[in-house]
């Protein structure tokens, strides 16, 4: 073996070598900032994979970036349309959070939106935004892109008050940048889930302020809320009766004077399918933002529901006025108790103070349930109780009320065909108008008599009760609207949190199926697997059943889970206008969708990692039998055949022969062992880089490869995983698809961020990753790089196979 040599160099006391051992002090103090830094940006990543909805990660990283830049104010920040900004978050910044900057050509974000790189400036007097910087007291500043999916996002800002920033200012925000990019699904679903958060409640709280509040007053709340929408410099509000109310955005907005809103975006408010209003925006952005179009239709439904209430509220109060002497309709309205009392007690009111407005008579209402029958829900002195059914025949007074859709008078009912019936109640004469909801015929409002005929003035004075009756029974429908609205959002809340807290699927799915049937007044709810006559069929994962349906109605609508058919979610119900189409149902069955697509990814995780475990331990099992089986056994018959050979020398024997074994054994096992070393990592890879390695692969594949290789030298992490994935796709192309020839290419993408792997043959095709062909390990092998691979394998034709993997993948790992 030998004598291990001295290392101590001559010329060099212990002193020096500890200070070339551990470095300077300036060197340790480095390394040690370098080692906060990086727990920082771990101990953030780690936040983000625990925060729930209810935290804002954005905030949370951009305090931990002015941390680590010595307290300095760091702003995030997303390119939202044509040289314009919006802060998202800005703790000590300049400018608010929702702030939005138009900003100059060739200012620092202008060169990083185009060039998709880091930028500093230090001295903001040269700039062509000087009089803004000077505005905040800006010196100098250094900004850093956030790229999602290959385009610039945003950027991270950090400015300075004193003077030019440190030198590793670009590549720290550049870290943090990174961590924005690597979690910004995680971080955009938690926005948007605290978004919808913040709207329910912002909703709730405007619902809750309009019962009893005047029409004006609720109108500046919604066009208040309007205006701080994303997006949004002004809003209007119009509404029925000459109301309008307008807003600006609070947050400020630092544009040049020249901007202008771009374009003004109308949003109808529609009550019960008429206009009663609308929202119109303007904003400076080429589009309104996704959630701001869809937050303003919520809106615009919302204030049209509200509207109506209010409108039908102060209409019944007019007409209370009208009629001053329905002392109790008036003492109704001024207690604001529709919500308080059920509506069956204000169709009694009514009754009554009709009643005594017509001197006593005797005063029902009644409601048309079906063609021939009618049921009375309210009555004052009148001789059918209410909750009595009756059919009644052709040319009776409610009869004739129904066909002609207009004030009925009957001063002798021994003349119609009901004389039977009414004569039961001891009923001479009566007077019958329409009560109309919405232009739909109702019921009739009958006053009777048993002694002679009403007076002449019955007909109009009757009329104007009716009309007090549709306007209780379309505020009381208004306000079922919104209860109805509220507890859909709280379903949906429910049911989101269970999604966003990554609940198992059954409890997810029993969530759903209980909560739609809740929300629905649906008799049965279920979640079905698959689709009837589909190749696997259907079967029912979830459900749960009320009560029994009779005559059932039923409505579904689609689970979509990465643009493909899940199954889908259904509700039946003995009633159509219970379950109103499935535009209601669409929200559950795409928070399911979410759920499950989640579920997958992470299963699919799993698997991978289990296989990627499994291929490792296969690999060091075969080393392990590949060693004892052939080099191990040669070794041994080397000692063996020595010693023999040692034996015999001492006998004064021949050991030639001996000796030529012994050699021939121990040649053939380092034999062995360099082709297992090469199996491990060949030696022209590790000495001379990816190319050569390639190189050699191909030298010693048995059909014709031709490569393209434009590839500098890379980590030696990333030059080992593209190697092995060539590797395998060869090993593939000859094992599995038959190939002739096989073309190899690789090269950096064009802004040199990525590897990029092409590996086409002229095999059969058909390679499917799900039937184990070899691109299983592959594609585990890349994404464990937080790369991307390709496969496009037509049967017949060939397959060709595509990698990405990033220049960065071992810092992200």
């Amino acid at each position: 073996m030998g004598d291990v040599p001295d290392r101590t160099e001559p010329g060099i006391d212990s002193a020096e070598q500890k200070t070339s051992l551990f470095g300077t002090r300036t060197e340790r103090e480095e390394i040690r900032s370098l080692v906060e830094k990086e727990r920082a940006l771990r101990d953030v990543a780690n936040l983000i994979a625990r925060a729930g909805a209810d935290v804002d990660v954005i905030a949370v990283i951009v305090r931990e970036a002015s941390r680590q830049v010595r307290g300095l104010p760091v702003t995030l920040a997303q390119f939202v349309g044509p040289r314009q900004l919006l802060v998202l978050a800005s703790p000590d910044g300049p400018a608010a959070a929702g702030t939005r900057i138009v900003f100059e050509a060739d200012t620092l974000p202008d060169r990083v939106i185009r060039t998709g790189r880091p930028f500093r400036v230090d001295d903001y007097r040269t700039q062509p935004d000087a009089e803004m910087a000077a505005r905040f007291g800006i010196v100098a500043g250094v900004a850093a892109p956030i790229v999602v999916e290959g385009r610039t996002w945003g950027m991270f800002f950090v400015s300075s008050a004193a003077g030019p920033l440190p030198p590793e200012t670009e590549n720290l925000l550049a870290a943090f940048a990174q961590l924005v990019t690597a979690s910004f699904d995680s971080i955009e679903a938690r926005s948007q889930l605290r978004a919808v958060a913040e709207h329910d409640a912002a909703m709730r709280s405007i619902q809750h302020d309009a019962d009893g509040g005047a029409l004006t007053d609720v109108a500046t709340r919604l066009v208040e809320y309007a205006a701080k929408l994303g997006g949004i410099e002004h809003a209007t509000l119009t509404a029925i009766g000459g109301v309008e109310v307008a807003a600006a955005n609070p947050v400020l907005s630092m544009t040049d004077s020249s901007i202008r809103p771009t374009q003004t975006v109308t949003f109808p408010v529609t009550a019960q399918q008429e206009r009663v209003g609308a929202f119109t925006v303007e904003t400076t952005l080429p589009a309104l933002p996704s959630q701001t179009t869809q937050h303003l239709t919520d809106l615009s439904d919302v204030a049209g529901r509200i509207i109506l209430a209010i409108t039908n509220r102060q209409h019944l109060s007019e007409l209370i006025d009208e009629h001053a002497s329905l002392r109790r309709i008036a003492e109704l309205a001024a207690h604001r108790a529709p919500r308080a009392r059920p509506l069956d007690d204000i169709l009694a009111v009514i009754c009554r103070a009709a009643s005594e407005q017509l001197g006593g008579q005797e005063v029902t209402l009644l409601q048309f349930e079906s063609a021939d029958t009618i049921v009375a829900v309210a009555t004052h002195g009148g001789p059918v109780p209410t909750g009595v059914r009756v059919v009644h025949p052709p040319g009776s007074l409610s009869d004739r009320v129904a066909r002609t859709k207009k004030a009925v008078r009957v001063d002798d009912f021994d003349a119609l065909p009901s004389a039977e019936i009414v004569r039961r109640y001891g009923i001479r004469a009566g007077v019958g108008v329409p009560v109309f909801i919405d232009d739909r015929l109702w019921g009739a409002f009958v006053s009777t008599s048993q002694i002679a005929p009403l007076p002449a003035d019955t007909e109009q004075r009757l009329e104007g009760f009716a009309q007090l009756t549709w306007a209780a029974i379309a505020n009381a429908e208004a306000r079922e609207i919104l209860r109805r609205l509220a507890d859909e959002q709280a379903a949906l809340r429910h049911v989101a949190e269970l999604v966003a807290r990554e609940s198992p699927l059954p409890t997810v799915f029993r969530a759903v199926v209980k909560e739609a049937a809740r929300v629905l007044d649906a008799s049965s709810a279920e979640v079905v697997r698959g689709h009837v006559g589909g190749s696997g069929g259907a079967r029912v994962v979830a459900e749960v059943r009320l009560q029994p349906a009779a005559g059932v109605h039923h409505a579904e609508a689609p689970i979509l889970v990465n643009g493909e058919s899940w199954g889908t979610l259904a509700v039946d119900s003995d009633s159509p206008s219970r379950i109103d189409g499935r535009d209601r149902l669409k929200p559950f069955a795409d928070l399911m969708a979410a759920a499950i697509a989640n579920a997958e990814h992470r299963a699919g995780l799993t698997q991978s990692r289990v296989r990627v475990i499994a291929a490792a331990d296969e690999a060091r099992r075969r080393l392990q039998r590949d060693v004892h089986d052939g080099a191990q056994q040669r070794l041994v018959h080397t000692i063996l055949l020595l010693k023999l050979a040692r034996d015999s020398a001492a006998a004064g024997g021949d050991v030639s022969e001996l000796l030529a074994d012994a050699l021939a054994h121990a040649e053939e096992a380092n034999r062995q062992l360099r082709d297992i070393v090469r199996g491990i990592l060949p030696a022209a890879l590790s000495r001379n880089g990816l190319a050569a390695g390639i190189e050699s692969l191909a030298a010693e594949t048995p059909i014709p490869v031709h490569l393209t290789l434009v590839i500098p030298r890379l980590p030696p992490a990333l030059e080992t995983t593209a190697y092995f994935t060539v590797a395998e796709a060869i090993t593939n192309a000859v094992k599995h698809a038959q190939a002739t020839q096989v073309s190899v290419s690789c090269a950096l993408s064009g802004n040199a961020e990525e590897l990029v792997l092409t590996i086409e043959d002229d095999g059969k095709g058909g390679a499917d990753p799900s039937r184990g062909t070899g691109l299983t390990g592959l594609r585990d092998r890349i994404e464990a790089s937080c790369g991307t691979i390709e496969v496009v394998s037509p049967a017949q034709r060939g397959t060709r196979i595509v990698a990405r993997i990033p220049l960065d993948a071992s810092d992200r790992r």
